[in-house]
């Protein structure tokens, strides 16, 4: 799995610290999703994305196939 939320950022010219101050979800929680430097990801901060966002999962997840 990827996390592609930075792409979404981008496109929507939110700021991870924006997001952050508008969600209560930490920088620190946000930099690591976004450098995919995460190995799991909780139920409620996916729905705070996806809410804030007007996203779904999809959007923020992406299934890499190995080859």
């Amino acid at each position: 799995m990827k996390i592609i939320l930075s792409q979404l950022l981008d496109e929507k010219g939110i700021s991870q610290n924006k997001m952050a101050k508008d969600t209560g979800i930490s920088t620190t929680t946000l930099r690591n999703l976004n450098h995919n430097r995460t190995t799991r990801i909780s139920f409620d901060i996916l729905e705070k994305i996806c809410l804030y966002l007007d996203c779904g999962v999809e959007d923020i997840l992406s299934v890499e196939k190995e080859e």
